[in-house]
């Protein structure tokens, strides 16, 4: 029996984290916005459909995964100690891989921290977990805006604490060792995923993951329901941009063009909104990874309707079949992802996340983004085929095990 077909495992799930791990590779490699010789940007297919949206779903999808990981054991307390050595264990592989010289805003360190926190809410019950990840959702946004906005005001400024009380760059054992109380700031607000607010993205996965996920009905409620989300908040978002009072304030706070700002806040490349969060601007903006509320509202859905989306296209044989390399990617996402890191520091992409139409920088981007995903593409397939695990997900398990038979009885 192939390991897709396996006992607890989702097609779908395992699709839509492929589609996620593809996504975000594109996201590191691809530029995000268009412009021309007369001055007019837009946002490239990638700046438009996956900015934001790719890293939403892969933190949603983690969620999705510690249920279905958990939801047999009888042993809260074991299964806790389990998960705590997975997330220790890819803290640690986050940490090294920021020494990669990548540029790329690595996710795993504060992926080990959310397993981290996730776990104590393993034991709610359904109703309880799906009420939580909701209000949390909701919430911390809005209180992230207020905790920052106070701290702009302790630290005597927006620009100071800005400054002063964020990294600017992946989390690195060094940062840990020399600067241990900012990193952990980083970590939980001020860096490019704050656990604060993604910790609703886990929850929010968690709630999904106690759903009967092969019912035909799961699968199209979440789609109609994170589609909604994500076209409401985004509508929001973009009718506030169409007032001039709006949009002058938000332009002269990032210090962009006001002509500009349509396409920057789409992608969120080329705009900085740390000056803008906690004001009233920054509740109506949902520039991906500005952290702001109609962003992870937005991001939120369009995970929800991804995963519905994929949970339903894998109930055909056919389909299954097409998508069979990205869902066999979505088997080794931890291996594909290092894979990804190592490879861009030793082969960094040197263009701007701004490309002007017909510059010959499209065709080594193509390139660089071809061989990205036909690398991990073809990794998935033969790990696949060959029926093993990936190398990094049989460390984890390997890990997670050797507790397990540590406590067993003799």
């Amino acid at each position: 029996m192939s390991r897709l077909d396996a006992p607890g495992r989702i097609t779908g799930i395992d699709t839509a984290r492929g589609v996620a791990i593809l996504g975000m590779l594109a996201t590191h490699i691809f530029p995000l916005l268009i412009a021309d010789d007369t001055g007019a940007v837009w946002p490239s297919w990638v700046g438009l459909s996956l900015t934001g949206v790719s890293s939403a779903l892969f933190v949603v999808l983690a969620g999705v995964g510690l249920t279905l990981l958990t939801k047999n054991s009888s042993n809260l307390l074991a299964s806790r100690l389990q998960l705590s050595l997975r997330a220790v264990s890819l803290i640690v592989i986050g940490l090294f891989l920021g020494h990669a010289g990548s540029n790329v805003a690595i996710i795993l360190v504060h992926y080990g921290v959310l397993f981290l926190l996730a776990m104590w809410f393993i034991g709610l019950s359904r109703k309880a977990l799906t009420i939580t990840a909701i209000s949390w959702l909701v919430i911390a946004p809005l209180l992230h805006g207020v905790l920052t906005r106070f701290m702009q005001l302790q630290a005597g400024g927006t620009a100071s604490y800005v400054e002063h009380w964020r990294l600017w760059t992946s989390p690195t054992l060094v940062d840990v060792l020399s600067r241990p109380m900012v990193t952990l700031w980083d970590i939980f607000f001020t860096g490019y995923y704050p656990v604060i607010s993604f910790l609703g993205y886990v929850l929010v996965g968690m709630a999904l993951g106690r759903a009967n996920l092969k019912r035909f009905t799961t699968g199209v409620g979440l789609l109609v329901t994170g589609a909604v989300m994500y076209v409401v908040c985004r509508g929001v978002a973009a009718w506030l941009l169409t007032d001039d009072a709006f949009t002058y304030r938000v332009a002269h706070a990032t210090g962009v063009r006001v002509d500009e700002l349509g396409a920057l806040a789409a992608t969120g490349a080329s705009i900085d909104t740390n000056l803008l969060m906690g004001t009233p601007q920054w509740y109506g903006l949902a520039v991906p990874h500005s952290g702001a509320p109609l962003d992870i509202y937005s991001t939120a859905g369009a995970a929800i309707a991804a995963i519905g989306l994929f949970l339903v296209l894998t109930r055909s044989a056919m389909l299954r079949a097409v998508l069979f390399p990205v869902t066999a990617t979505g088997m080794i996402a931890l291996t594909a992802y290092v894979v990804h890191v190592v490879l861009t520091g030793l082969w960094p992409r040197d263009w701007p996340p701004m490309v002007v139409v017909g510059d010959p920088v499209w065709d080594s981007a193509w390139l660089m983004l071809l061989v990205h995903w036909a690398l991990v593409i073809a990794l998935g397939v033969i790990i696949q085929l060959a029926g093993v695990r990936g190398p990094l997900e049989s460390l984890l398990r390997a890990i997670s095990n050797g507790f397990q038979k540590s406590q067993a009885p003799r």
